[in-house]
């Protein structure tokens, strides 16, 4: 059984992270094909997929600053903080 919770918080965080990706294979591939290999392979560095079409290694996140909030859904149940006069991040 699930517990039911009386207050729904949700919210999106944009940052502009940037994953590496090296994607090798013995026959030219379109962007479909190349995307697919790539986005096979567990982000977790080192990690590599091999399928028929070639092989994938994951080489890293870098991940970025100056991230932008936004509520999208309970922003009028926050509790608001001490001196805080509006919502805001």
């Amino acid at each position: 059984m699930s517990k039911e919770y009386k207050y729904t918080y949700r919210f999106s965080e944009q940052t502009m992270d940037v994953r590496y990706y090296k994607v090798e294979s013995n026959k030219k591939l379109t962007k479909k094909e190349m995307q697919d290999i790539a986005w096979s392979v567990e982000m977790t560095e080192g990690q590599t997929y091999i399928d028929q079409d070639g092989k994938a290694t994951f080489e890293g996140t870098e991940f970025g600053d100056d991230a932008q909030y936004q509520m999208e859904e309970g922003e009028q149940d926050l509790k608001k903080e001490e001196g805080e006069d509006e919502y805001s991040w």
